[in-house]
């Protein structure tokens, strides 16, 4: 059984969109986060935020900070196309209350390689830089326009874009790229779903020397589970793989299911990976999260998406779990998993 999931901010949005901001005045969703709790990078973090000193001071007095990186869309406008997906800023406590939230974009679909848009990041940590996998949405011909890029940054506010990332993983349409945050047996190791070719809609695994250099496909490591309610079920990536112990990694991944109707409910689920098996994935629990809540199951009624939970990146703190997540492709939500519960889920 999977760990029990405590619904934070009594199920309420904890980021929502802002009228009055172009860019984000439709949707906010997809969130990816990092926790960043050692005082030197804090220090050099907070001095380059676009805040007010008494904000920064404020900011400052935290324990540990979480930056945000969320999705948004805004409404169509004369002379720009705020449908467009961008990626905002906001920091939050440890425990995911709003601090602070950038009230201009951070990232923008600025290069021909993502002119549709720059969707669902994932963060990850190597040294002093923050890496950044997200989706690059193309305009174009129907084929390869949906891959993976990188970019990287030491402070959430200024970027530098490294274009698509090389390799096998960018020769079909792919997504939901996530890096671990360590070497396993002295590679760079990566999670990715193509949306096409041989095992398509599956969680597959990839591995590097060099982050910027060539990836090359390992195979597939999650596959879906049929659910015979569903027409159709398929997974993908979700929150970057999280160390555990022992060569373990716990992962949050996404379940995506379609009805005869067409219509779709995403779900979440749970598994512990572990380097030293050839197969990889040693546990594995589903759902861990269904929509259930009002923020869950109805999303904005122009774009119609419905019965969405959706996650892009979680953390430990005080050894409880703490991830933000999308709901209905529209606002960004906050879940827990206490010690207690990912004791009793990881020991069995």
């Amino acid at each position: 059984m999977a760990p029990a999931v405590e619904r934070l901010n009594n199920g309420r949005a904890i980021v929502s969109r802002v009228e009055s901001h172009p860019w984000e005045n439709k949707v906010t969703f997809n969130p990816a986060c990092m926790l960043v709790h050692d005082a030197p990078t804090l220090r050099n973090i907070i001095s380059e935020l676009p805040f007010d000193k008494p904000t920064r001071n404020a900011l400052q007095s935290q324990p540990a900070l979480c930056f945000l990186l969320y999705r948004a869309q805004g409404k169509l406008t004369h002379g720009y196309d705020h449908r467009r997906s961008s990626m905002g800023l906001a920091v939050l406590s440890p425990d995911l209350r709003l601090l602070a939230r950038h009230t201009e974009p951070i990232l923008l679909p600025d290069q021909p390689y993502e002119d549709l848009g720059v969707e669902d990041g994932r963060l990850s940590r190597i040294g002093d830089t923050f890496f950044l996998t997200y989706t690059a949405y193309k305009s174009g011909t129907p084929d390869n326009t949906v891959r993976i890029a990188l970019a990287t940054t030491t402070d959430f506010v200024h970027w530098k874009k490294h274009g698509l990332l090389k390799g096998d993983p960018n020769t079909v349409d792919n997504k939901n790229a996530m890096l671990f945050p360590e070497k396993v047996n002295g590679k760079f190791l990566m999670l990715h779903r193509p949306m096409a070719g041989k095992d398509a809609l599956c969680v597959h695994l990839a591995e590097t020397d060099d982050v910027y250099g060539e990836w090359k496909t390992k195979g597939v490591i999650i596959r879906p589970i049929p659910d015979t309610q569903y027409a159709d079920t398929w997974v993908g990536g979700g929150a970057p793989p999280l160390k555990l112990d022992d060569g373990r990694f716990l992962l949050v991944y996404h379940i995506g299911n379609k009805r005869s109707d067409n219509s779709r409910v995403y779900n979440l689920g749970i598994a512990v990976a572990d380097s030293r098996s050839s197969s990889m994935i040693v546990r594995r629990d589903e759902p861990l999260l269904e929509p259930r809540t009002p923020a869950e199951t109805s999303g904005d009624p122009e774009l119609g998406v419905n019965n969405v939970v959706f996650i892009c990146g979680a953390y430990f703190y005080q050894q409880d779990l703490y991830f933000p997540y999308a709901g209905a492709d529209s606002v960004v939500l906050a879940g827990k998993i206490s010690r207690n519960e990912l004791s009793r889920y990881l020991e069995k």
